[in-house]
């Protein structure tokens, strides 16, 4: 029997009366007359024509990293309702990534994201711009941009971080004398260091103070934290805080001025210490001279765990190394001094405040 078609094969009755077509493409096709074994090779072929035509889905184009972080990813961080001061560090971070580290999202390997982290001489940043990118790059597999993160595979950047210390009281004496007698330093700047000296506030936490924080009447001090959100906390506001903070004008913010300026002040009066180890001065004090209990301070300096106090901000051997390490005294002799010497710093920053004390505003 022959049958025309347009495909070229082999067509036989078998013994069962069916008409088999053989062909490489589709096999074997039965049908019991012409016109079935047509239609039904016909469909495929209809099959086959629309399996060739259709063309396969274009893949999205990679947007750059640039492009991703500013589109996607930074309008994400800040719909999260993170501190200022965290976008501020992100959009710092990113700004140096842009400058040398910038192509389609999906181009990136891990072998040259780790080449260009350890190519970064400071530690520390190449450790921030690691976790920046981890991040960016887990948001891009979150949103389907790419299939792997390619920071997964590379190790974490290894950074021995300085956990800074307490200043000594000579060097405390020092800094405040000669702070206090800083010509190019206004009023509201040379209380900003006391105020952190006294409270032991993050720069950024003082920074933010506005007189909505500050409750006179109760002696209650509101510090908003700016680091996580467990750091929004509210302490005792202790006498010679609330008399400095007096000396501020009715301005909404006690502190108006940059970060930067704060930097500058600080080292130009204390070039050996760090500003945040003003903050480990008060830890220190607050528990190896007035014996406040840890959880206490833990709590007043928004730490998640007493361990972090303990760990990182208590050096009593800071302080005052002779008496720390004079077995002659007894702990209470120890701490009579310690106590005398506190009281001298204190007595420092109290007569600036009196020289300064106009009139005292009334909250």
């Amino acid at each position: 029997m022959i049958i025309e078609l347009k495909i070229s094969g082999n067509v036989r009755e078998r013994k069962n009366g069916l008409i088999e077509f053989r062909n490489p493409l589709f096999g074997s096709v039965y049908g019991r007359s012409v016109e079935e074994l047509r239609a039904k090779l016909e469909r495929k072929i209809s099959l086959a024509k629309a399996h060739l035509l259709k063309k396969p889905a274009k893949k999205k184009k990679s947007p750059l990293l640039s492009a991703f972080y500013e589109e996607t990813y930074l309008p994400y961080k800040k719909s999260r309702n993170l501190a200022e001061h965290t976008i501020k560090g992100i959009e710092y971070n990113f700004n140096y990534l842009r400058q040398h580290f910038d192509k389609p999202i999906a181009e990136y390997t891990p072998k040259e994201i780790e080449s260009f982290l350890l190519s970064i001489e400071k530690t520390r940043k190449a450790q921030l711009l690691q976790g920046l990118l981890n991040n960016i790059f887990r948001k891009a597999v979150l949103d389907g941009i790419i299939e792997k993160n390619p920071c997964d595979p590379i190790d974490h950047i290894i950074h021995e971080m300085n956990q800074g210390k307490a200043l000594p009281f000579t060097d405390q004496e020092r800094f405040f004398v000669s702070l206090f007698a800083d010509e190019h330093a206004t009023l509201a700047q040379k209380c900003y260091f006391a105020f952190v000296y006294l409270t032991g506030a993050r720069r950024n936490e003082a920074l933010a103070v506005t007189r909505q924080d500050v409750d006179f009447e109760n002696n209650v001090l509101h510090l908003p934290g700016t680091k996580t959100e467990g750091s929004d906390r509210y302490l005792p506001l202790f006498p010679l805080a609330a008399k400095l903070l007096q000396l501020m004008p009715a301005e909404s913010k006690f502190f108006p001025f940059c970060e930067a300026m704060v930097y500058k002040i600080f080292s130009r009066h204390c070039d050996k210490f760090k500003l945040h180890d003003l903050r480990h001065t008060f830890g220190t004090i607050q528990i190896c001279v007035n014996k406040i209990d840890v959880k206490t301070v833990s709590l007043w300096m928004g730490h998640s765990n007493i361990q972090t106090t303990l760990r990182i901000y208590t050096h009593p051997e800071n302080l005052d190394r002779g008496i720390f390490l004079n077995g002659n005294l007894s702990e209470t002799e120890k701490q009579e001094l310690l106590k005398e010497k506190t009281g001298k710093v204190c007595g420092i920053i109290e007569r600036f405040i009196d020289e300064h004390t106009q009139i005292i505003p009334k909250f």
